[in-house]
Parts: C-alpha cells; sequence; structure tokens
C-alpha cells in the first residue's frame, strides 16, 4: 500500500512539471498537461479505491483513528526502553543544568517505568537468548562434523575434544559464528565462515602458506643464536634462558640485517614480516631433525605462574596431533 502512496506523489510531482513548462505557452506542452492531468486523475481514483478496500481511508472520510499495532515480545520491550532512555537523558540533562522543565521529564520518565513489566523484559531476554543459543549449538556441531570429515577424507591428522579441535599442526577454537585457528596457543587467524568443509580449506592455505615460507636449518640456527646473545646482554644477570616472545623479537631484528634490501635502504618497509606463528613453526621445522647442530643444542624452559600468559606451544610436526613442547623461555648450550 505504500508504494501505491509513492506513486501517487510521483504523478502529482509529474503533473507539477507540466504545468510549469506549459507556461512557456508551447502548444505541445499544453497538450502534455492536458494528457497528464487526465492520467493523473485516474491513477489517484485508482489508488484511492485501493486504500478504501484495504480498510484505509483518506483525510476527508471520518472514521475512527485504529489503534497502533502492538508489537510482540523483544520488539515491544525495545520500544519503551527506547523511549525510557530517551525521557531519562533529557532529564538528567536538564537537572545538570536546572532546568525547570525537570520535574516534568522526570515525571514522564516514571510513568514510562511503570508502562514495564520488567519481569517480562527478562523472560523474553532469556527466551531469545535460549532460542539463539540452540541454534548457534546445532550449527556449532554441524560446523564441526564437516570439519572433521573433511580433515579425515584428506587423510590429515584430526581430533575432537570437548572445546577444542585439533587439525593437524593447529587448535581450533569456536566462538559464535567465528573460528579461531592458532598455531602454539598464538592466534593464527580467525576466520568469519559456518561451512566446516571451506574452514578447513581455509586451514590447508594457513599451513601451506607456512611451509611455503624459506627455511634453511644453518641459517635458521646461526640468526636464533645471534639474537639470544642479544637477549642475554639486555637482561638482568645475562640469564642462559630467555623470554621466548623477547627472542622472536631481536630474531625479527637480525632477518632486518642479514637482508639485501633492508642494508641498502633502512626503511621499515623493507622488513620483512616474521610474525610470532611463523616463528614457532620454524622452531617446530628446526626441532623435527631434533634439537642439536653440531655442537650446540635448543633448550627449551616450561613456563612458570608468572609466565603462563608469555608461554607458547612448538608443535611436533612427525605427529602432528601428539604433545606438543611447552615453553616460555628458550637457551642455547653446548652439547
Amino acid at each position: 500500500m505504500c508504494a501505491e502512496i509513492n506513486k501517487g506523489r510521483k504523478n502529482w510531482h509529474s503533473f507539477f512539471n507540466a504545468i510549469k513548462s506549459a507556461r512557456t505557452g508551447n502548444e505541445k506542452n499544453e497538450t502534455k498537461l492536458f494528457k497528464d492531468c487526465g492520467s493523473l486523475l485516474s491513477s489517484e481514483k485508482s489508488s484511492q479505491d485501493k486504500l478504501k478496500n484495504s480498510g484505509m481511508a483518506d483525510d476527508n472520510t471520518p472514521t475512527h483513528r485504529t489503534p497502533e499495532r502492538q508489537l510482540p515480545g523483544l520488539d515491544a520491550d525495545a520500544s519503551l526502553l527506547n523511549k525510557l532512555a530517551k525521557a531519562l537523558a533529557a532529564a538528567v540533562k536538564s537537572r545538570a543544568f536546572e532546568r525547570p522543565e525537570y520535574a516534568k521529564q522526570i515525571e514522564e520518565a516514571s510513568k514510562l517505568a511503570g508502562q514495564i513489566n520488567w519481569n517480562d523484559v527478562k523472560a523474553n531476554i532469556d527466551r531469545e537468548a535460549s532460542v539463539v543459543r540452540e541454534r548457534n549449538e546445532a550449527n556449532l556441531t554441524s560446523r564441526r562434523e564437516k570439519l572433521l570429515q573433511a580433515a579425515s577424507a584428506a587423510q590429515w591428522a584430526a581430533q575432537q575434544g570437548s572445546q577444542i579441535d585439533l587439525i593437524d599442526i593447529f587448535q581450533v577454537v569456536y566462538e559464535g559464528a567465528i573460528v579461531v585457528v592458532k598455531l602454539g596457543g598464538v592466534p593464527l587467524e580467525r576466520i568469519q565462515e559456518t561451512d566446516g568443509e571451506k574452514v578447513f580449506a581455509r586451514i590447508r592455505q594457513l599451513r601451506t602458506g607456512l611451509d611455503q615460507n624459506p627455511f634453511h636449518r644453518e641459517s635458521f640456527f646461526k640468526l636464533l643464536k645471534a639474537a639470544h646473545a642479544i637477549c642475554r646482554r639486555t637482561q638482568l644477570g645475562g640469564d642462559e634462558f630467555v623470554p621466548v616472545r623477547e627472542l622472536h623479537r631481536e630474531m625479527v631484528l637480525e632477518r632486518a640485517r642479514s637482508s639485501d634490501l633492508f642494508r641498502k635502504n633502512a626503511d621499515l618497509k623493507n622488513i620483512d614480516p616474521y610474525p610470532l606463528t611463523q616463528f614457532i613453526f620454524d622452531l617446530a621445522r628446526f626441532t623435527r631433525d631434533g634439537a642439536i647442530l653440531g655442537t650446540e643444542r635448543i633448550m627449551t624452559q616450561t613456563p612458570a605462574m608468572r609466565e603462563s600468559k608469555e608461554m607458547i606451544h612448538i608443535p611436533n610436526l612427525n605427529h602432528p596431533t601428539n604433545s606438543e613442547t611447552t615453553a616460555a623461555r628458550l637457551a642455547i648450550r653446548p652439547v
């Protein structure tokens, strides 16, 4: 019915434009004016007939006003609460500036508050939350099943837990419609996808990206030793065990120092990205063939309670869903 009303408005608009054009005295414009007038009256009558048939009267027809439609459940609650919020906001503002209308405004807010059945509001919210929760749980179950099925079909190691799924070397955590993919306990990517097969496809891309990052065992260990030495010099006491996350920061700088592009132009944009997740994966690539290189070995230290937030987990690339190596600090010692 709103479409009919809008159509009528457009017809009148065209009619007025025709009047303006006819003022030029052009015979063609006058002829068009008469045609538009006839079409407009015909259209207007048709619109009025439709309005009457639908129970809607025009402004000249005496009738009783139809009561405002009552909104159900949360819609009605939201409408009343919104009115109350606006009334309270106006009252508080008037009180702050000591305006005389404060008394009237706070009285209005009191009346609006009295119209709200707070127990019903709470019940409506709880009921809607329950419906949404059940729907999300059903979607989550389907998504997890499809993800695990896709991983199994691709012959990937997969294991379902109570809250977290293990897909290859990744931990998969579910937050509503968001899938958080972690590597070594560190978020790698947040995927907004409800289809488990598509989630798996993206996880495969993430693994491919990690594998394609160049890795040379001897070069990695050389950079690691240099970064470890800097960390030892900067911390009190020169402890041989240094925090893994600080070691990662120095690794970024060591990689930049060894980069020909950065040495030619020491601009931040010339520093290759080296996220913590890639560093964790490279540690896993190094330790896959053992923690020893030459006459030295990498040693890890499990975290104390105060270091629990700083810890990482080095995945086992040979047995992805098996136990990982928990580390908060790292040292390099002679064999």
